[in-house]
Formats: C-alpha cells, structure tokens, sequence
C-alpha cells in the first residue's frame, strides 16, 4: 500500500528540515570569507539557473499574457518574503550564534497560525496550536539561547523579522501553489530574490575571498538548500496545510544541533535532549490532530 499524499509532504518536509538545519553550520562558515548579500545574490541566482529547466513548456508565453498579472504577483510577493526572509536571517548570522539563530528563526511556528487568522485565512484546529506551543517550548530548551549571550541585540532582531518574513512566504506559497504550476511559482520566487539581492550587493562592502571550503558552501546552498528544496516545498505544499509544514520545520534546530556536533564536537545537555522530545511530541500533536470534517488531522484548502 502506498504512502499517503499527506504523509509524503510531511516525509519531505522533514528532509527539508535536515537541509535548512544543516545550512546553519555552513551559511556561518562561508561568512567568514564573503559579505552576505553576495553570498544570497549569487546563491539565488545559481539556484534560478538550476530551476528553469523544471519550466512547463509555454510558461514564457504565459507570462506575457493578460493572465500572467496574478501569477507575476505571486512571484512578487514569495520572492520579496524570501528576500527579506535570507537578508535578515543571513546578516544577523553574523551578529549572533546558529543556535540562537536556529531558535529565533523558529518562532515562525507561532507566527504563522496567528497570521493566518489575521489574514482571514482557514483557522488551525486548536491541537496546532498545542503541538506548535511545545515546538517553542522544545525550541528554547534545545538551544537555550539565554546562556552565555549577551541579550537581545541586532542579530536577535533581525532574525526576529526574518521568522515574521518565513511565516508570511510559507502561507504566500500555500496560497499560490494551489493557483498556478508548481514548479513556475519555484523558479519565481527564487529568480526574484536573485534579482532584489543583485542591488543590494552594492549597499555593503563586496568581500569574496575564494576557497574550495567557499565554493562547496555556494554549491549546496544554491543546489541543495535552494533550487531542490523549494522545487519539492512547492510541490507537496498543497499536499498539507502551512501550519502542519511549520510545526514539522521545528525539527530543523535539531538538525542544525546535529551538524554542530559533528562539525565542531558541540555536545548536548540534558535541556537539549528534553527540547528535542518536546519538538517530537508537537509534530505528533500535529499529526494527530483531529479534523473538523471527521478525518485525522487539519482539512485542506481546496481540497
């Protein structure tokens, strides 16, 4: 018997998560030798490249016709949340430490329900709420970001706007995603952050320092932590609901623990342990979210 659609967008998310956590630990070591809007411009615009092979014959055609206005909007306004998403959470990286980042970022778990009432959107059963509240709770024992810092400062905020910004960008292409191809809104997305990130290159003072450790950094997070990871987002978005994806995505610390401990020896303490069983207790909580029409979880829009 067949995994179920819901149950293939959770698998993938999960690797997505290992991904992005992952990231952390190399978008900081790449840091060291170029300035962040270099490294995002030329992450997005190598990740841009790779996703126009994926283009559905005509999309050119498309985007020239009276109808495109709606879908060249959708590339707008996922592409201007991703930008404002990786320029606040890239240049805060280095003002702060990945597990305080890793933390701070995962406060789009809670903003993301809560903007979905706001914008009017369908409402998350209140189990969400839960799983999404011991999510945070795990968040803040596995990274505990209070020791050793040196409070809330400029890395802090703007990696709080960032997970404002991931929040706003996961319900844009759960909204959009279910109105046009999947894949076009993908390579949009991504091609605008390119072409927003291009300019503000200039803003900062350019600093590229080439290195083999530099290039295999570029390469997974334009490759890998971009073009593949939001091809596959895209496609299994429809599959669940964004506050489901976002509760799921709260592994993503974990994962960004682990490679901490196999890149630098980090090791982890009995908080850490505690907060990643209560990140596993809030995606079960998630997962065994009963539904409003009678099913095992959250319905779907559109569906």
């Amino acid at each position: 018997m067949g995994l179920s659609l819901r149950l293939r967008a959770d698998l993938s998310i999960l690797g997505l998560s290992a991904i992005w956590g992952g990231s952390f630990v190399i978008v900081k070591g790449a840091l060291a030798n170029i300035s962040p809007m270099a490294l995002i411009a030329i992450r997005f615009l190598i990740a841009s490249l790779a996703l126009w092979p994926f283009l559905p014959a005509g999309t050119l055609g498309s985007l020239k016709a009276r109808t495109s206005r709606a879908l060249m909007l959708g590339g707008l306004v996922t592409g201007g949340l991703l930008f404002l998403g990786f320029t606040t959470q890239t240049i805060g990286l280095q003002h702060t430490t990945p597990s305080r980042s890793a933390f701070i970022t995962g406060m789009y778990i809670i903003f993301t329900p809560l903007l979905s009432i706001a914008l009017g959107l369908r409402r998350p059963a209140l189990a969400s709420f839960a799983g999404a509240l011991l999510a945070v709770v795990g968040l803040a024992l596995l990274t505990n970001p209070g020791a050793g810092s040196d409070g809330f400062g400029k890395g802090e905020l703007l990696t709080l706007l960032c997970a404002v910004a991931f929040a706003g960008h996961l319900l844009a292409v759960d909204y959009y995603t279910r109105l046009f191809d999947k894949a076009t809104i993908a390579f949009l997305q991504v091609a605008v952050t390119a072409l927003l990130a291009a300019p503000a290159v200039l803003l900062e003072p350019i600093r590229i320092e080439p290195s083999g450790g530099l290039i295999a950094a570029i390469l997974f997070a334009s490759l890998i932590g971009t073009a593949l990871a939001f091809l596959v987002l895209n496609l299994v978005q429809s599959w669940t609901t964004p506050t489901r994806a976002a509760i799921i995505f709260a592994a993503e610390p974990v994962f960004a623990g682990l490679a901490s401990w196999a890149v630098e020896g980090e090791e982890f303490s009995n908080a850490s342990l505690a907060g990643a069983a209560l990140i596993l207790a809030g995606m079960l909580t998630s997962e065994l979210a009963p539904s409003r029409r009678g099913g095992p979880s959250e319905s779907v829009a559109g569906a």
